[in-house]
């Protein structure tokens, strides 16, 4: 039987600021007006400065993210994350010190905003930590059999991984690093949505992060993407398989097994939909899926190439959209 991961939490001040900053820049659904108005001014005149330095926007923020999650401050994170934009190597150090006075100005309003925020994310932090203490080790289990049948791989799930915890500001949000074992949420003091409670989504990214380990370590280290999917998440290895989506009915008949809910059918579809994986096609699909293999005893490999293939007609109509565009999946690309 495969060990279950030790989830360790950690409440994420700095990031939280990046969180937001990146939300509010790259015109992502913020449900927090009062956040976006006070960032609404900086962000703007960061994005106008990396245009100016025809550097990605995108893949600024996204790198920056990544970079503070790490540990780094966001002045030390500018440069390299200008280099990942693809910015110029004779303007970084200037970009770098403008943008990384525009962050203080993101920080300070930040600050005002939430004067008492590492204790207020200790406060938020308390719901989601007992509730996984008491069922996450289980859900993580049954997912995995889910995935593996009988025999899931002896090293699985990672003996550690690190969730940040960083203060709401889309009603419900997360991402994951598979290279570093480290996933970050919004620590959400009530669920987002009663028929998908938290505890789901943060065992979703625990199952991200250890697919993407084990498709590291089965098929080698691919390239790091410029900018990883959505906000500052992603793994170190793509593949043509959509492994994320395909697991969202695993870890939700995880939980049905362990009757941590129940209901028939599966809230497959609001869990897509909540954790921003795609619209009301893609979680429509995702689910006739699951009915029609959930029981047929296929590697999940062969599973997930038949879901590719029912993804295919709304993965050329999103590609016809942003040639026009238009994005009908702002918070998802299908890859």
């Amino acid at each position: 039987m495969a060990k279950k991961s030790n989830v360790r939490f950690h409440p994420a001040v700095d990031l939280s600021v990046i969180h937001a900053s990146f939300v509010v820049a790259t015109g992502g659904v913020c449900s927090d007006q009062r956040t976006e108005s006070a960032l609404s001014g900086p962000t703007s005149e960061i994005n106008t400065r990396l245009v100016s330095a025809l550097a990605d926007v995108r893949a600024f923020w996204s790198a920056l993210f990544a970079s503070v999650a790490a540990g780094r401050t966001a002045r030390q994170s500018c440069p390299p994350a200008l280099v990942a934009a693809g910015c110029s190597e004779l303007q970084i150090d200037q970009t770098a010190a403008a943008l990384g006075t525009q962050l203080d100005q993101c920080r300070i309003a930040y600050q005002q905003r939430f004067p008492k925020l590492e204790q207020q994310l200790g406060l938020r932090a308390g719901p989601l930590k007992d509730r996984w203490q008491t069922y996450g080790p289980g859900l993580l289990i049954e997912t995995a059999r889910q995935i593996w049948g009988s025999a899931p791989p002896e090293k699985w799930w990672p003996e550690n991984v690190d969730c940040l915890l960083v203060q709401p500001v889309r009603g419900g949000d997360g991402g994951f690093d598979s290279g570093q074992c480290r996933v970050w949420i919004e620590a959400m003091l009530t669920d987002a949505d009663p028929a998908v409670s938290e505890i789901f989504r943060l065992a979703f990214w625990v199952t991200q992060v250890a697919v993407g380990r084990h498709l590291a370590a089965t098929l080698g280290q691919g390239e790091t993407p410029s900018h990883p999917e959505d906000f500052g998440s992603g793994t170190h290895r793509r593949t043509t398989l959509p492994w994320d989506l395909g697991c969202v009915p695993v870890v939700l008949t995880a939980g049905a097994n362990l009757e941590l809910f129940r209901a028939d059918p599966l809230p497959v579809q609001t869990a897509v939909a909540l954790w921003r994986l795609g619209d009301e096609s893609v979680g429509k699909i995702v689910a006739n899926w699951w009915d029609q293999w959930k029981d047929a005893g296929a590697a999940m490999p062969v599973a997930l190439k038949a879901l590719d293939r029912m993804l295919a007609p709304l993965r050329k109509r999103s590609e016809t959209a942003r040639s026009a565009g238009q994005d009908d999946f702002a918070d998802h690309e299908l890859d």
